[in-house]
């Protein structure tokens, strides 16, 4: 479980680095694009170092790693774009309630096995996902409005599923140069969308780049990648239908004990009954 401990980690770290970003009035789009090429570049220097490069643009893997790099970018634009339209808060519970999207493919495709007690420990975490997240205020929402979380729901379901649909049936078992090349790949891909963005925001909206935006990628680049790659090793040993679930959960709980002791956001009662919920669910989802 040691790639879990790491993902988790460096996924929280990630949700530290927005909210950072927020207070220090980053771009955070400008931070998404260069996180790409920093997270590219790493990961290509990263195989040069320590194995024998190999690429070929008719290695299996690399249609998924442009469908990886597109659902990559795309799931953090429509992110931004929810949390500004339809809040925050249903923002988040979209994007943790997508651990669904990838638990199906499992099941049915990957060929997970689920018992009744990793069943339970999963539609538990889905409810002290909406408990943990829950606030105070009611969201209210018009048809056009709802479609932007949904759209966040299927794009992070579906990146975490061609994830692992990629180190399933496309990448050498216990090859880690190939995890590194492919990883790199999709995070180069995803600069190309993001560089594209950004021309089109520079030159229409006026948006201004700063120095700060270049270093505030920088790091988000390098937590990103490692998200990425323990993800990959992770879902290698452990099941995906159990994997995910219990990354998403963890990372929820931890960054909402973050929000309170760094951040010093409120926590409502439901909340706290929300983290509680979400450590039964880690241990019915592990031990299930």
């Amino acid at each position: 479980m040691i790639y879990l401990f790491f993902a988790v980690a460096a996924s929280t770290l990630i949700l530290v680095c927005f909210k950072l970003f927020e207070r220090y009035k980053i771009d955070s789009f400008s931070a998404i694009t260069i996180n790409y090429i920093v997270g590219a570049l790493f990961g290509f220097g990263y195989t040069g170092r320590n194995y024998t490069l190999t690429f070929s643009p008719v290695d299996d893997w690399m249609i998924m790693s442009l469908i990886t790099g597109a659902l990559l970018i795309l799931g953090f634009v429509m992110f931004s774009i929810s949390a500004r339209k339809a809040g925050i808060a249903l923002t988040a519970i979209s994007s943790r309630m997508s651990v669904i999207i990838p638990v199906v493919i499992g099941l049915a495709v990957i060929g997970d096995k689920a018992g009744p007690v990793k069943i339970a420990g999963i539609l538990l975490a889905l409810i002290a996902f909406y408990l943990t997240l829950k606030k105070e205020k009611a969201i209210v929402l018009n048809v056009n409005v709802f479609i932007i979380p949904v759209s966040v729901f299927l794009l992070m379901g579906l990146n975490d599923s061609a994830v692992k649909i990629t180190q399933y049936f496309f990448l050498p078992a216990g090859n880690e140069a190939a995890y590194v090349t492919y990883a790199a790949s999709a995070f180069a891909v995803a600069f190309v969308f993001g560089i594209l963005i950004s021309i089109y925001r520079f030159l229409k909206q006026n948006i201004k780049f700063k120095p700060v935006d270049l270093l505030a990628g920088v790091v988000l680049g390098l937590l990103n990648w490692y998200s990425l790659f323990y993800l990959l090793k992770g879902l290698e040993l452990v099941q995906i239908s159990v994997f995910i679930p219990l990354l998403n959960i963890s990372v929820v709980i931890l960054s909402s004990l973050a929000g309170y002791f760094i951040f010093r956001e409120k926590l409502r009662t439901i909340n706290w009954i929300g983290i509680t919920v979400s450590v039964v669910a880690i241990y019915m989802i592990a031990a299930g």
